[in-house]
């Protein structure tokens, strides 16, 4: 048996496209049609690839298996597969499906479907297709695939992936080499990885982790992740390593013991994790610095409490909040901050309120989007059933075109307020002197 998986994109210009991110429905970076928004957009597209973890996983597991299979990224297969999978997400769906069309009609007799959490929510918009996997890619073929001639329409997946299941993530089919997060990890080779999967939090009303992972947290043992990292030392020269986990460290144990691990070992290389401010504090930040730990992705959002509420988002307290980032700071972890622009509530003067907040906190790196409601989640439901939705053409919904009927914001507004956060935020001289000064370190380094 042969399989190909494909991850292509359509060329949006300089635009950045990540389908790994936006819990696998993808990212397209479009700040603005200024000179500085496309400048943004450019240095954004070279500073950041990340792979779509789901695939490594897949692959890894088929390898596992004996089956042999191949990636392909920018060159298409030019032979037959048994089975082609491709990653389908919410940013690049047209050309995703043209390529399954154009699969289709010159293998007749292979089998092509999709994986991703966007395909299985609205497997409607992927006609070109054999068979769709509704939920985790990774665990169908890992606890259910069995025949070729049993891939056909919208195959239910009906287990959930138990993380310790998993095997160590196989990079040798993939360009490991171009991956990059910067300026946030700078070393490479980077990678991913998972620690856990799941997340029970409240902002799952418009978050679409909790829509393709579930809530209930699934985390693989401190003692498998190890024998992992050591694993892509060894195979891939890894030197960074990103976790894509949603919410690092909830189990408020796992910090400690994977520190420890690592520690006992005397593995070297720089991690990054994301997860909230009120499970961080001066004693696991002290304990994953020591082991490594080089960054952190904090879900902001809002500093505004009434706003935060509206939008059934729990808030760190601000006040600890602003602790753990000072504490980053002082020992050398890069906070990176994700604000929303237009949610429920938001005037002008409040984002331009939460512009300010962002300055003030000394975040490293913070990234400004517009408040985007996925199909799957209850934000969509709600929006749709109130006809509060200013079109439902997908191919808008990448984070940066706003798609909602706000009561204190229009369209015009929201975008208009996006190049507004970023010029204020990065033009500032000492933003930008810290930028290149950190830059000017990781080639000595």
């Amino acid at each position: 048996m042969k399989i190909a998986i494909i991850d292509t994109t359509k060329l949006f210009g300089s635009r950045s496209i990540n389908k790994d991110l936006n819990g696998g429905f993808g990212t397209r970076d479009s700040f603005s049609d200024s000179i500085g928004g496309k400048i943004f957009e450019r240095l954004r597209a070279r500073a950041v690839y990340l792979p779509y973890l789901t695939s490594v996983y897949v692959y890894s597991i088929l390898k596992q298996k004996g089956i042999t299979v191949s990636y392909y990224h920018k060159n298409l297969p030019k032979s037959s597969y048994d089975i082609f999978l491709i990653v389908g997400s919410i940013v690049d769906y047209e050309n995703e499906n043209l390529l399954a069309g154009q699969l289709m009609k010159n293998y007749k007799n292979s089998k092509v479907g999709f994986i991703g959490p966007f395909p299985s929510t609205m497997p409607t918009l992927f006609p070109n297709a054999d068979f769709i996997i509704d939920g985790e890619a990774d665990a169908f073929f890992l606890y259910e695939f069995e025949k070729i001639n049993t891939l056909d329409g919208i195959i239910k997946v009906e287990n959930l992936i138990n993380m310790d299941d998993l095997p160590s993530p196989d990079y040798s089919a993939f360009p490991y080499n171009s991956f990059k997060y910067k300026p946030i990890l700078n070393q490479s080779p980077l990678l991913s990885i998972q620690a856990s999967r799941g997340c029970p939090y409240s902002c799952g009303y418009y978050c679409t982790y909790p829509t393709s992972q579930g809530k209930q947290v699934r985390s693989r043992s401190p003692e498998a992740l190890v024998d992992d990292i050591i694993f892509l030392k060894h195979n891939f020269g890894m030197k960074s390593l990103l976790f894509r986990d949603p919410i690092f460290g909830i189990n408020k144990e796992f910090p400690y013991l994977l520190s420890e691990i690592i520690q006992k070992k005397d593995i070297a290389f720089n991690w990054g994790i994301e997860t909230r401010a009120d499970l961080l504090n001066k004693k696991n930040l002290t304990e994953m610095y020591s082991a490594g730990l080089r960054s952190i992705n904090i879900g902001i959002e809002t500093n505004d409490p009434d706003i935060a509420k509206k939008n059934k988002r729990k808030l760190s307290e601000l006040n600890h909040q602003n602790k753990v980032i000072n504490y980053c700071n002082q020992l050398g972890i890069k906070v990176i901050g994700f604000f929303i622009i237009g949610l429920e509530g938001d005037s002008i003067q409040s984002v331009k309120n939460m512009i300010e907040f962002a300055i003030n906190q000394n975040i490293f790196v913070a990234r400004f989007s517009v408040s985007t409601p996925y199909p799957g989640t209850k934000f969509y439901d709600q929006l749709n059933k109130e006809n509060a939705l200013l079109n439902k053409d997908f191919n808008n919904y990448n984070q940066f075109n706003y798609v909602i009927k706000n009561k204190n914001l229009n369209k015009k507004d929201v975008e208009g307020l996006v190049s507004y956060s970023y010029r204020k935020y990065y033009l500032r001289w000492e933003k930008i002197y810290a930028l290149l000064s950190d830059q000017i370190k990781s080639i000595w380094n």
